[in-house]
């Protein structure tokens, strides 16, 4: 049976779209069984959560959300992202996700992780993607256009004074180690621009292991007080945490539904308790990949941090058994590293996770 939705909804900037300030980040569906799938995402909505979240370049996700929300289409609202950078190859991702979402309109269309300026020059510039997502808006198969930034506050500024897009999706948590400047996110609130907040469970730094490990977490902050900081931002609209199961659905929805603002003096004793987490940790983004050595990095480092923070050391272990390839395949070819938004020494990390896991 159906609860009331009740989840509190803010407006997305320009877009003028009602959504629930908890979205539903659809990055880690890849990794999520069909079944359970179908089951957590239909729940969100039952519960809700009306904006879901997803990317060409997330493996099936778009598919599954097709899938399993297809039916219930007039129900929500969709976001979904493509990496290139030209008119044609634009026009053909949207072509796809509509197919693999099954629906014939897509609220937002995003450039997805745009990030340096020669990017963002060709997407704006003659041929480039912006021409075909003008060319669908007029068409009528999608209603507004944004982009994905980590970390490059200068194509950011751009495309929100460009008047261009109508959305922002950027990396905001506690930790708030892309947006220190604390610049960004006003400019995007005067420049109407709505703000959907990725990574605001740093990744599930901030969050409790799986629920089947039965651990408490060692981290000093729950979700729901993650979760509350980063919507106690005005410029925010809506965080978009990944989901895997039933009962982070039901966790992140409640945040949602019994929103309180949070007092000043409550933001400083979490920014206080998440500095001893520190910054150089996985957020399992996966833009380190493909890895030439076929090395499954994201997975690797996960199994490290639940060895480090958790203190999961033979769970850990046995996990980094099952990887086909280990950690210490890394050729240290430097293709991960450049790509990753983080700036992360992940062949030293690699390496201590071989070191640790391997023993």
């Amino acid at each position: 049976m159906r609860r009331e939705k009740a989840v509190l909804k803010r407006r997305l900037g320009k877009t003028e779209l009602m959504v629930s300030v908890i979205g539903f980040g659809g990055i880690k569906l890849p990794a999520v069984e069909r079944k359970t799938s179908y089951e957590i995402l239909n729940r969100a909505l039952d519960l809700g959560i009306n904006f879901f979240d997803t990317a060409r370049g997330y493996g099936d996700s778009e598919e599954k959300i097709g899938w399993a929300l297809g039916e219930r289409r007039d129900e929500f609202y969709i976001s979904t992202k493509s990496h290139v950078l030209t008119a044609e190859e634009m026009e053909k991702d949207i072509k796809t996700s509509l197919e693999k979402l099954r629906t014939d309109y897509i609220d937002v269309y995003m450039c997805h992780n745009l990030r340096r300026s020669e990017s963002y020059d060709k997407v704006m510039g003659p041929g480039g993607a912006m021409e075909a997502l003008k060319k669908a808006k007029q068409e009528g198969i999608i209603g507004h256009t944004g982009f994905s930034c980590h970390r490059f506050h200068e194509t950011m500024e751009r495309g929100i004074k460009s008047g261009e897009f109508e959305a922002l999706i950027v990396a905001y948590n506690i930790l708030n180690d892309e947006l220190n400047d604390e610049t960004i996110l006003p400019m995007a609130k005067e420049w109407d621009v709505g703000v959907i907040a990725m990574k605001p469970l740093a990744g599930g730094a901030l969050a409790q292991p799986p629920p089947e490990l039965k651990v408490s977490s060692k981290i000093p902050i729950t979700a729901e007080q993650a979760l509350r900081f980063v919507l106690a931002n005005p410029a925010v609209d809506v965080a978009i945490p990944g989901m895997t199961n039933l009962q982070e659905v039901e966790e992140n929805a409640r945040v949602g539904e019994k929103f309180q603002v949070m007092k000043e003096a409550e933001k400083l004793e979490l920014i206080k308790a998440a500095e001893e987490l520190g910054k150089d940790f996985c957020r399992n983004c996966g833009y380190c990949l493909p890895c030439p050595e076929e090395i499954r990095i994201p997975v690797i480092l996960r199994h490290l941090g639940y060895y480090k923070r958790y203190g999961l050391i033979e769970w850990a272990k046995g996990r980094y058994h099952m990887v086909e390839v280990k950690a210490d395949a890394c050729l240290e070819c430097g293709q991960c590293q450049e790509k990753c938004p983080y700036n992360l020494n992940i062949h030293e990390m690699l390496k201590e996770a071989h070191t640790l896991l391997s023993s």
